[in-house]
């Protein structure tokens, strides 16, 4: 057999173990049984399986169809490649932690505008997660800030950053549900994933932070706002 085919069956057979050790499979199941099972379960399985299915009708080609003095089909340069970076991926998924802002500023509901506002702007972000003790009660983006700001234009708005507490400023937050938790050992695929379960659903995650467990209570290790994702589709894309 060729290189290039021993290369391509050497990655298909990875991907596939895989998928059955991810599952917890019996022996015996198709690749298109553990394709379709998997897909269910996993956000990059499930990116990946259109050119899973056409890569499998090639590796059948490959290893059960040979004629008595070549195969029926050699995989290009470009079909081996591609199937070996599937595989490195879902062996060794890009973590969305180490795309993630750290450390975390943060804020809490009685800290006067002003303050957060020059954190924005000496971080050069616009979002701040809000806690209340150790617990994460919203937060605090740009918009909401223009949004407040909007409502003194009849005024001159003199010093009114600086008196406003964020608790007052949020009551002009349009959409509470703005940003999630997810823990650390979180992929970008699923990071992505989630960016786009909210878009479906009619709303704009702005943030997702990152802590130990993903949840609530627990400190922000990092965040990676809806700005970062280009950055994140570098990451599974590059």
């Amino acid at each position: 057999m060729d290189e290039l085919s021993s290369r391509f069956l050497t990655a298909f057979n990875v991907i596939e173990d895989w998928l059955q050790h991810t599952l917890d499979a019996p022996e015996g199941q198709t690749f298109a049984s553990l394709l379709s099972q998997t897909e269910k379960l996993n956000a990059d399985v499930r990116r990946h399986s259109p050119e899973l299915k056409r890569l499998a009708k090639l590796r059948n080609l490959i290893a059960h169809n040979h004629s008595h003095t070549k195969p029926l089909a050699v995989p290009t340069v470009m079909s081996v490649e591609r199937i070996e970076a599937i595989g490195k991926q879902f062996l060794s998924p890009p973590m969305l932690f180490t795309l993630a802002a750290k450390p975390v500023e943060l804020c809490q509901p009685s800290d006067p505008l002003g303050c957060c506002v020059r954190k924005m702007h000496d971080g050069v972000f616009s979002q701040l997660p809000i806690y209340d003790g150790k617990k994460c009660c919203g937060l605090l983006t740009a918009e909401t800030i223009a949004r407040w700001l909007a409502t003194f234009f009849v005024g001159d708005g003199k010093g009114i950053v600086d008196e406003q507490s964020v608790a007052e400023v949020m009551q002009h937050q349009e959409d509470t549900v703005n940003y999630t938790f997810m823990p650390r050992t979180a992929t970008v695929v699923e990071a992505l994933a989630m960016f786009d379960r909210f878009l479906h659903r009619g709303k704009r995650l702005e943030a997702i932070l990152i802590s130990q467990n993903g949840h609530q209570t627990e400190s922000p290790l990092g965040i990676v706002t809806v700005y970062d994702i280009p950055k994140l589709n570098n990451a599974i894309n590059g």
